[in-house]
């Protein structure tokens, strides 16, 4: 089956404009001077009047705009806490921005602490004056008051701070949070559509997904990673019965419903009628690896976060935010690629890292895993047969059409 080539947009009820309630602020950029720093109060700082530049200059000063319900802001929190350690006694700040107020940050702090200081912009002035649309947002400022950077919290380095405490410029490219997990900032809303489904092909790069209330964008997937998302299983769980079509594409949903179920049950209509799908399961007795509840450790820790969630994998690494233990099986189901059974009975929600060796060829030899597990988060996970939910897909002969409208 051939490449879809064209843009296939379904629409299925008309498009409606929604007048916007302000001017969209400019948004400040590497080589230009904050705005200022309008926060209402400030915590775990020395009392006295609140900040300003003025107060700050001659300091390298790294702004990071931040939440205790993001997922990826806290598992960018033991990095920036390693700087803010290294350089506490240079002239570097750290100022850990929210817009939540402080009886909910507190709590947070006391559990999952931030070497920083605290500002607290509940009435979103700092959010939108330096435009930030999402989440996990670092700007950072030099000594002499000018943008150096704007990028993401891992992105920065303790070099790159070396090199502005010595009065160099740094490479950091700005913005660069296009292949970075992130969450929307609850920005000013802007026009959109009633109800939308876009199917279209994408210049491929890093896969990225997001999703908000009524929302949701795959981006650079292939359809495979389409199919497991709208059919809710693991790719490793999904037979077909020929070869699927090549190529990236993007998939957007803009709808008014709020359930997420309700939400992929409109993509998976939509890829069942692009692509000629028809996919029904069948459970067939096969090789997995069955993972249980050992003595989980404290590394295993319940989770610190008010509302999301982070994974992110890579380099012998996996490292969570408010994440089940079913859903670290899914993740184990792909480095594996092979069927993994949860049989822990943990219901909870945990943040950790797991870390383990990977070939040169970036494989994961199965002991390896099995062996961090073990010893790091308390898990025993060993091969097994057991009954598989699969979902087996079948292409019918028809091809995507250039463009296509319900």
């Amino acid at each position: 089956m051939k490449t879809t080539s064209g843009v296939v947009v379904l629409i299925a009820a008309a498009c409606a404009q929604f007048a916007a309630s302000a001017a969209e602020a400019t948004t400040p950029k590497a080589g230009e001077a904050p705005p200022p720093l309008g926060l209402e109060s400030i915590l775990q700082a020395p009392s006295g009047p609140l900040p300003s530049w003025e107060a700050l200059r001659g300091k390298v000063v790294v702004l990071e705009f931040w939440a205790t319900w993001c997922g990826p802001c806290i598992a960018a929190i033991p990095h920036l806490n390693e700087l803010a350690d290294k350089f506490k006694d240079q002239p570097v700040q750290f100022i850990a921005i929210t817009d939540e107020a402080e009886k909910v940050v507190t709590p947070f702090l006391r559990k999952k602490p931030l070497h920083a200081w605290i500002g607290l912009d509940t009435d979103k002035s700092m959010f939108k004056d330096y435009g930030v649309t999402g989440i996990p947002h670092t700007v950072v400022v030099d000594q002499k008051g000018i943008i150096a950077a704007i990028t993401y919290p891992t992105s920065l380095t303790e070099e790159h701070l070396k090199d502005l405490l010595a009065g160099k410029r740094i490479a950091l490219v700005e913005h660069a949070t296009e292949s970075r997990p992130q969450v929307p900032a609850n920005s000013k809303p802007e026009p959109e559509a009633l109800f939308q489904v876009i199917i279209r092909p994408s210049a491929g790069g890093p896969m990225s997904s997001s999703s908000s209330r009524g929302r949701l964008n795959i981006n650079g997937s292939s359809l495979l990673n389409a199919l497991s998302t709208c059919y809710g299983i693991n790719s490793t769980r999904i037979v077909t019965n020929s070869a699927l079509p090549e190529g990236w594409f993007d998939f957007i949903i803009r709808t008014r419903e709020t359930d997420n179920e309700k939400i992929k049950t409109w993509l998976r209509q939509a890829v069942e009628s692009t692509f000629g799908v028809n996919a029904w399961h069948e459970t067939r007795q096969m090789d997995a690896f069955v993972m249980k509840a050992g003595q989980p450790n404290e590394h295993l820790a319940p989770t610190v976060s008010t509302g999301g969630s982070s994974m992110s994998s890579g380099g012998g690494s996996l490292n969570c935010v408010n994440v089940s233990i079913s859903s670290l099986a899914w993740s184990l189901e792909e480095i594996l690629h092979k069927p993994v059974i949860d049989e822990t009975r943990l219901t909870n929600h945990y943040d950790f890292q797991l870390l383990w060796n990977e070939k040169k060829t970036g494989e994961t030899e199965p002991d390896e895993l099995i062996k961090a597990l073990h010893g790091q988060l308390g898990l025993e996970l060993a091969p097994a047969t057991r009954p598989v939910d699969l979902l087996v897909i079948n292409l019918t002969n028809r091809e995507p059409s250039q463009s296509e409208d319900r």
